[in-house]
């Protein structure tokens, strides 16, 4: 099963394939949607299929490859959810070297600390500063040596931000980490000072000496897409660096804030250690490094990641990228036993040296593999990163709706159905046909790219039966799709 970047010249045209299950009247008038759309047929593909039922209902362009974008994230969190378990969790471990002294709450290690991440794909700055408090509250207060930072999990090679899109400020592009803190990311908070009609900017964490510029008016009006009528400037190569703003928020957003990367992991991690080791009242020495936990290390403290079945919910209804991308990558790092048990990885007592470091040569077999031993190996399956962040990631309609099929059908399908957006409620289709018929009788996971747009999940029928839906739309003009699979999903529901 092909796992690599494609050339886009072997990649089959979405319309030469004909569908090869009877298909059941009536069918959508997809063709009048497409040209309210400006969209050319060859560009679009329509699966749906009842449930329980053999063959599909709707099967239009539906077999050959595309690019799901965000969509890939139902294969990698159903893989996982299969294959780790619902309970399965990811551990950060705290370490030790060196003599400690001193008694009470002003105790001094004459060593280092060490802390090694587990993969956690969402590890807070709240959960990092519970983490340390955990040494804190074991009498070490001063640590005359240095905090080293093992990251080994993960063998990946030095990504550049700005690849993809040339947005490398923005929260979607931050890759992978084995120990990743706050999503890498700078919390900018908007508060409103009403008496100057004016929006307060704070940063958290705040980065050393940055200076923070705000000239953002307060207007009046609905809320709606506020961050379009706002802009940002970061210069970080200044001295002292300084993020500035401008522009307007309507007053009617309230307090509000906005995530972006601003600098490079190793100096955010080291900011962001030292930080909150100092403000839990604790005294470092040395610096923030890189490293590996020795062999001789001791033991301190842990903290478990929230379980998988509530982290496919932030996955897929926030559409989460480097959520994502660690969750493939954690399928190979904490691969079942060949019984086949669910796994809460790690399980038992933490020892000094972790498993061998995964890459993404890895983590894409173990996708693929995780697939394979559950009926679902696609000749068209092409994964890159396990999030749909990419230009090369492919599979077809048919056979993503055959993965929905497939969750269904399994024990943790309502973990895995509770995950999607709700239409008309949260996540990404919170905003999307609400008020309307569909409202709260689907759950859709969406997938949007410059040039290419998706939908994919489960609608209620009118009848009460349920469908699994799936509209994948490529090429230049896909922006104008969103009507379309908004219609596909209604006359679903009207004629389900």
């Amino acid at each position: 099963m092909p796992t690599s970047t494609p050339n886009p010249a072997q990649i089959p045209a979405i319309s030469q394939p004909a569908p090869v299950a009877t298909v059941m009247a009536p069918q959508p008038p997809v063709g009048e949607w497409m040209a309210a759309a400006r969209l050319g047929p060859a560009q679009a593909s329509f699966f749906v299929q009842e449930v329980g039922t053999g063959s599909p209902w709707v099967d239009i362009n539906a077999r050959g490859a595309q690019n799901p974008a965000s969509l890939m994230k139902l294969l990698t969190t159903y893989a996982a959810l299969e294959s780790l378990g619902p309970a399965a969790t990811f551990r950060t471990t705290v370490w030790a070297t060196g003599q400690r002294s001193g008694g009470g709450d002003g105790g001094r290690l004459v060593g280092n600390l060490y802390i090694r991440g587990g993969g956690d794909p969402a590890l807070t700055i709240e959960d990092f500063w519970a983490l340390l408090r955990q040494v804190r509250l074991q009498g070490i207060r001063e640590i005359r040596g240095d905090i080293v930072l093992d990251r080994s999990l993960y063998n990946l090679p030095d990504s550049d931000p700005n690849a993809f899109d040339g947005e490398g400020l923005r929260a979607y592009n931050v890759g992978p980490d084995a120990l990743l803190i706050g999503f890498k990311s700078v919390r900018f908070a908007f508060a409103l000072d009403e008496t100057q009609k004016q929006w307060v900017v704070t940063a958290d964490p705040k980065p050393p000496r940055m200076r923070i510029d705000a000239n953002v008016a307060a207007t009046a009006g609905p809320c709606g897409e506020w961050r379009s009528q706002l802009t940002m400037n970061f210069e970080p190569e200044v001295n002292p660096p300084r993020a500035s703003f401008g522009g307007r928020i309507p007053a009617a957003c309230a307090n509000t804030d906005l995530y972006r990367a601003l600098f490079l992991p190793d100096r955010y991690l080291a900011t962001v250690v030292r930080q909150i080791w100092e403000d839990s009242g604790g005294v470092l020495t040395g610096g923030v490094k890189a490293g590996e936990v020795p062999a001789d290390a001791r033991f301190l403290a842990d903290g478990s990641s929230r379980p998988v079945a509530e982290l496919i919910r932030d996955i897929n209804k926030r559409s989460n990228n480097v959520m994502a991308r660690m969750l493939m990558l954690n399928l190979a790092a904490y691969a079942p036993k060949p019984s086949g048990t669910p796994v809460d990885a790690p399980s038992g007592p933490p020892v000094p040296k972790p498993q061998q470091p995964v890459g993404l040569a890895e983590a894409r077999m173990a996708l693929t593999s995780a697939l394979a031993a559950r009926g679902l190996s696609f000749p068209e399956l092409v994964v890159d990163n396990g999030s749909g962040l990419s230009r090369q990631e492919r599979i077809s309609a048919a056979n993503l709706g055959r993965v929905l099929l497939a969750a269904w059908a399994s024990p943790n399908m309502p973990d895995y159905i509770a995950s999607l957006p709700l239409v008309g409620v949260d996540g990404t289709m919170r905003r999307r046909l609400q008020g309307s018929a569909v409202t709260g009788y689907a759950h859709i996971k969406t997938g949007t790219l410059r040039d290419s747009r998706g939908i994919a999940g489960y609608v209620v029928g009118s009848s009460g039966r349920r469908y699994v839906v799936v509209s994948i739309i490529n090429g230049e003009g896909a922006a104008t799709a969103q009507s379309v699979h908004d219609q596909l999903l209604a006359w679903v529901r009207d004629r389900g």
